[in-house]
């Protein structure tokens, strides 16, 4: 796996109307610490999103950053990476109604992956501002898992095997950055 390209996956930018908003009490630090949740009867959380239900891409991010899958992605990364992650049922209400088809990604795997060190050089911004500039390393190796978080930044990476699987499937909604080829 070390020998495979890394690359940050991210929610294509749509504006504000295509982010669903959390309308019941999520504990988001519990997604952005790799725990794992119980399961429940119900839906986790329930969200809304003002777009018609037939036009969703596969990939929506929430206001609180928590990515929602469609269910057609789901096996996807569970034949993958069933270790990596977990996927939380959610409710979205839509323009057109509920719908139960997309689940909440909670990625179990957490390292640090991003490292920023004080380059000492700064730009003026203003007479009275500064603008410190810092180099960023990305490390090059998700240690055998196919999804990883970083701990920091709280971005998702992806190896080069599970980017092709989405694109296979014609994911929507989703961006992949690829990422500078230096080692931490």
């Amino acid at each position: 796996m070390s020998g495979e390209r890394l690359y940050r996956i991210e929610a294509e930018a749509r504006g504000i109307a295509w982010k669903a908003r959390v309308l019941t009490g999520i504990q988001r630090f519990r997604f952005f610490k790799g725990e794992l949740l119980a399961p429940t009867e119900r839906p986790y959380v329930v969200l809304s999103i003002s777009q018609d239900a037939g036009v969703l891409p596969d990939l929506i991010e929430t206001d609180m950053g928590v990515l929602l899958i469609h269910d057609r992605i789901g096996p996807i990364l569970m034949n993958l990476c069933p270790y990596d992650i977990q996927l939380v049922r959610v409710e979205l209400h839509t323009t057109t109604g509920k719908t139960d088809e997309y689940s909440a990604l909670n990625v179990l795997r957490r390292f640090e992956i991003e490292q920023m060190e004080d380059s000492g050089e700064y730009r003026p911004l203003s007479p009275d501002r500064l603008y410190f500039l810092s180099n960023q390393t990305v490390r090059m190796n998700l240690f055998g898992h196919m999804i990883a978080q970083d701990v920091n930044s709280q971005r998702l990476y992806v190896t080069e095997r599970l980017k092709y699987a989405l694109q296979a499937r014609m994911v929507t909604g989703l961006a992949f950055k690829k990422t500078k080829e230096q080692t931490a």
